[in-house]
This record gives C-alpha cells, sequence and structure tokens, in this order.
C-alpha cells in the first residue's frame, strides 16, 4: 500500500468516526424554551383610613366650608381649626381618632368616634362631650 491510498484510508476512517459520533450526539432542541413570564406587581393596597380626604358638612360646602383630612392631620376652611391626628395606641382603626386641636380661641386634646355610612360618603365624628358632626364626602 503507497501513501496516498493509506493516507485515504485513514481520512475516510476518520471521516466515518466523526459521521459516527454525530449519529450519536443528542438531538439539540429546536424550540427556543419558554420564557417564564414574571408575575405583575401587586397593587398598592389603598389606605384602609376612610376619612382621608375632603369633607363637609352639605355637598354645597366643599368649595366653601370643606374639612381636610390627612392621615395625621385635619384643617377646616372657615372654622380656623387645626388638628394633629396622634398616631393610635394599639392596633389601627379608623374610627378612633386621637386628636390635639387648636383654634383661634384656644385649644383641646379629644378622642373622637368616626362612624361611616355603607357607602364610606358620609361620616359621623362623636367628640367626647357629645357633640356631633355629621359631614359628606367631598368629590
Amino acid at each position: 500500500m503507497s501513501a496516498r491510498p493509506a493516507r485515504l484510508a485513514v481520512t475516510a476512517a476518520s471521516t466515518g468516526l466523526l459521521l459516527g459520533l454525530a449519529a450519536c450526539q443528542p438531538e439539540q432542541p429546536r424550540e427556543e424554551p419558554e420564557e417564564k413570564a414574571e408575575p405583575a406587581p401587586k397593587p398598592t393596597p389603598s389606605d384602609p383610613r376612610r376619612f382621608i380626604g375632603r369633607w363637609a358638612r352639605s355637598a354645597d360646602q366643599c368649595e366653601t366650608d370643606w374639612w381636610r383630612f390627612w392621615a395625621d392631620e385635619l384643617r377646616t376652611k372657615t372654622e380656623g381649626m387645626h388638628c394633629d391626628i396622634l398616631p393610635p395606641d394599639a392596633s389601627f382603626s379608623d374610627t378612633e381618632l386621637r386628636t390635639v386641636c387648636r383654634m383661634p380661641d384656644g385649644g383641646f386634646r379629644e378622642t373622637w368616634t368616626l362612624s361611616y355610612g355603607d357607602d364610606a360618603q358620609t361620616m359621623t365624628i362623636r367628640g367626647e362631650e357629645g357633640q356631633e358632626v355629621e359631614l359628606v364626602k367631598c368629590e
């Protein structure tokens, strides 16, 4: 056997070996793997304090004689009242507010009891001395 046929035999043998190895390789997936969809972020829970917002003694007074509640403060437009709403002592409740209020003629510290209408569009505030204020939610 000459050198040339020997080279051809080695080349043919190595080509056969490569083809045999290629046939033994596991088949590659043809489809792209599905991407896992990340869950949508949970919506921010609404503030459970129903009193937050602008209120008035009647709907027609929403622009002229409102009571504006924030999480920790209350201001009235014409009555000149400014109250700090203190943090609750124990578990949260939007039906009892501890307040420290200032008015042009003095100040007071009081705990108010709040009750709401079924649709949360009305609110009644009761003071420690039995005084009541009925309010409606302004748009």
